[in-house]
C-alpha cells in the first residue's frame, strides 16, 4: 500500500492540496486569533475626554491625582499643548508603543477644543515598562534622550512603587523642558527684532 501513494503521482498531488489548504487554515485561524486578543487589549483600556489622568491600576493616591490633573490642565491653558497620563496594570503581550499609539489616537479624536500638540504618557506597572507618545511639532524638542534622561526620577520612584510621585516629576520635567524651550525661542525672536 506505501508504494501506491509514493509511486502514484494524483495521490501524492490530492494528499499535498490537502496539506496546504489545512496549513492555510491554520495560519488564518492563528492569526485571527491574535488580532482578536489585541483588539481586546486595547479596547479595554479607554479614555474619558474630560481626564488628564487615566489611573486603571489605581497606583496614585487621589491627592496626587488632583495635583496632577491641575497641573496638566493649567499646562495646556498656557501652552495649548494637551498632555494625558494612563496608568494601567499590564498591555498583555502588547507592545507599548502601539498601545501608547492608540490611546494617543483616541484621546487626540476625543479632546476637546483646538488640538495643536500633545504628548501621552502610558506606564504599565506590572509590565514595568512605559512610553511617551509626542505629536511630531514636539519631536525636535523631546527627542528620545531627553525623554530618557527627563524619566530617572520617574523610574526611580517606581522601584519603590511611589507611582504617584514618580509620574508628578516626570510631568513636572517634561513641562519645564518644554516651557524653557519656549522661553529660549521666545528670546532669540526678541534678539533678533532688536
Amino acid at each position: 500500500m506505501g508504494d501506491r501513494i509514493t509511486g502514484n503521482p494524483v495521490i501524492l498531488s490530492n494528499l499535498m492540496r490537502v496539506f496546504l489548504v489545512c496549513l492555510l487554515f491554520c495560519i488564518v485561524t492563528a492569526a485571527t486569533v491574535v488580532s482578536c486578543k489585541t483588539a481586546k487589549t486595547a479596547s479595554t483600556i479607554s479614555l474619558k475626554t474630560s481626564d488628564y489622568v487615566t489611573d486603571l491600576a489605581k497606583v496614585i493616591d487621589e491627592p496626587a491625582k488632583k495635583e496632577l490633573e491641575t497641573t496638566l490642565a493649567a499646562f495646556k491653558e498656557r501652552t495649548g499643548i494637551d498632555f494625558a497620563v494612563v496608568i494601567t496594570d499590564s498591555v498583555g503581550d502588547q507592545d507599548i508603543y502601539e498601545v501608547s499609539l492608540a490611546l494617543a489616537q483616541e484621546h487626540r479624536k476625543k479632546s476637546i477644543g483646538p488640538y495643536v500638540s500633545g504628548l501621552l504618557l502610558l506606564v504599565a506597572v506590572d509590565d514595568r515598562q512605559w512610553h511617551v507618545q509626542i505629536t511630531r511639532n514636539l519631536e525636535a524638542q523631546l527627542t528620545k534622550d531627553v525623554l530618557t534622561n527627563l524619566s530617572v526620577p520617574m523610574t526611580d520612584s517606581f522601584k519603590e512603587k511611589r507611582y504617584g510621585e514618580g509620574v508628578l516629576k516626570y510631568v513636572n520635567a517634561l513641562i519645564a523642558k518644554l516651557e524653557q524651550q519656549k522661553a529660549q525661542k521666545t528670546q532669540k525672536l526678541v534678539k533678533h527684532q532688536c
